[in-house]
């Protein structure tokens, strides 16, 4: 039946197969998880709708690389949560994590994405919505990991699908997602220590040269007069237990204009990848290929209760009179040269590697993030040899390159971070740490592709490495370009 399909590899393979109304289904039963992934981690940002599509977009364009259609569903929660992060660290901080100071004490909250009765479809309570204004007190990867432990207790994903999300083990997700949890416990306590009525003078004296934004650093601040004060821990006395206020989320239905937009560029999305302008897909949407599109939603309706939890909003609004924002750029093609693997710039051995535009700062760790590091001949041993990595064939492209260090760690992405992680055997991981050379910049230097991200490119921002999206050849300057130096730790 087209129902035991519907959440197994079956559909997965179908899909990847060129069958398009497999496509469509899978889409439809996974949008809305990834618009609750969105918005939970971006609130009530007007660009929510906008990753959403990308989001569906970028996964179908990779969809025939993926390699266990079992892992279909933490692969998409991946995708999501690094599409998420690369829009927040483009978006200004302030316009990102900002919340007004009469938002912070229990004053009208507007534009809160999860109290909008027309976006959640219920009626949460007031500490569930607590929860939601005390997760913007965390830092963004906390936010992110809420938005997937949230989907695992109400029994969204299970806790394997979040570590593979995650790409760490299930143990390191459980450490993660109890550090997480004890962050926005304390968050918790402070919002309702602020919504106390009479607030505490003591902490109203703390809050004199606060600016409003609710964030990680003002959550230090306030946690150090919080947890040693009789009358802000009265005030939070009555919580209930964050885990037993979300077992009853109800996944977000995506938007009429959202859930058409997707279906439309999906049907200019094959095994090869997406044609034409998300722009020109929606045009098409509006005159036969909308007809379409509305009776492969209610086919996909007919078959699963989430898929009805979309459809039932697109089709009331009616799919042909949609109106979507502007999409994003396509990405750009890989650069039209041969690879660094053939030219000799780049082969499998010991090296290090010196950015092109920073001389005598080479490619390094600080601990587990990869940074720029100035080492030269009066630098410690230690130093240089974490600037010195072994070059090995592609975990997942033998192509391509891999960069371990002694210990076996491999540099790998991490929500666009680059870090050093062990290898967990993960096809996340092998993709995550992986990179394509080709010729760089500058005459002699390569720059480094992410395997599993056209066009995304190893850069560093001042000393911070990063993936970041090439939008053309001078995009970066020469952040991305690197010569390839002997290595400098025997």
């Amino acid at each position: 039946m087209r129902a035991t399909r519907m959440d197994g590899p079956g559909l997965v393979r179908a899909a990847q197969a060129g069958d398009r109304a497999a496509r469509d289904e899978l889409v439809a039963a996974h949008l809305p998880m990834v618009y609750t992934i969105v918005r939970q981690v971006l609130g009530g940002h007007p660009d929510a709708d906008d990753v959403t599509q990308d989001v569906m977009v970028r996964a179908l364009r990779q969809l025939p690389a993926l390699r266990s259609p079992e892992s279909f569903r933490p692969w998409l929660a991946a995708i999501a949560l690094r599409h998420v992060s690369t829009h927040q660290h483009r978006m200004s901080r302030a316009a990102a994590h900002t919340a007004p100071l009469d938002e912070a004490v229990g004053l009208a909250d507007a534009g809160a994405a999860f109290e909008d009765v027309t976006v959640f479809e219920v009626e949460l309570s007031a500490q569930r919505r607590q929860v939601q204004r005390a997760a913007r007190w965390l830092n963004p990867e906390d936010r992110a990991l809420l938005s997937l432990w949230w989907l695992e207790v109400a029994g969204h994903l299970t806790r394997a699908e979040l570590a593979e999300a995650l790409g760490v083990s299930v143990i390191h997700a459980g450490v993660r997602v109890q550090r997480m949890r004890t962050q926005l416990d304390l968050s918790r306590t402070i919002v309702a220590a602020l919504d106390a009525r009479p607030v505490c003078p003591e902490l109203d004296a703390e809050t004199a040269g606060w600016d409003g934004v609710a964030g990680p650093l003002w959550r230090k601040r306030l946690a150090r007069h919080v947890r040693g004060c009789p009358v802000c821990l009265r005030a939070a006395v009555d919580l209930v237990e964050t885990d037993r206020l979300l077992p009853n989320l109800v996944l977000l239905p995506a938007p009429a204009a959202l859930v058409a937009a997707v279906l439309a560029r999906s049907e200019h999305t094959g095994t090869a990848g997406v044609g034409g302008s998300g722009a020109d897909a929606v045009a098409g949407a509006g005159h036969g290929g909308a007809a379409a599109a509305t009776g492969r939603v209610r086919a996909a309706a007919a078959a699963h209760p989430v898929v009805a939890t979309v459809a039932a909003g697109a089709l009331a609004a009616g799919i042909t009179a949609v109106a979507v924002g502007p999409t994003r750029p396509e990405e750009p093609p890989p650069p039209g040269v041969a690879s660094a693997a053939s030219t000799g710039t780049l082969r499998t051995g010991s090296f290090s590697l010196e950015s092109a535009n920073a001389a005598g700062r080479f490619v390094s760790v600080s601990g587990d993030l990869g940074m720029l590091t100035q080492v030269g001949p009066g630098t410690t041993a230690t130093a240089r040899r974490q600037a010195t990595f072994q070059v090995v064939a592609g975990l997942a492209d033998a192509r391509c390159f891999s960069f371990r260090v002694q210990d076996g760690r491999y540099l790998r992405h991490a929500s666009w971070r680059v870090r050093l992680d062990e290898n967990i055997g993960t096809d996340l991981f092998r993709g995550d740490a992986t990179f394509c050379a080709w010729p760089g910049g500058t005459p002699g230097t390569v720059t480094l592709e992410a395997s599993n991200y056209r066009g995304w490119f190893l850069r560093h921002r001042g000393d911070e490495l990063w993936v970041d999206q090439s939008k053309g050849a001078d995009a970066f300057g020469a952040d991305d370009s690197f010569l390839v130096r002997p290595p400098l730790a025997g």
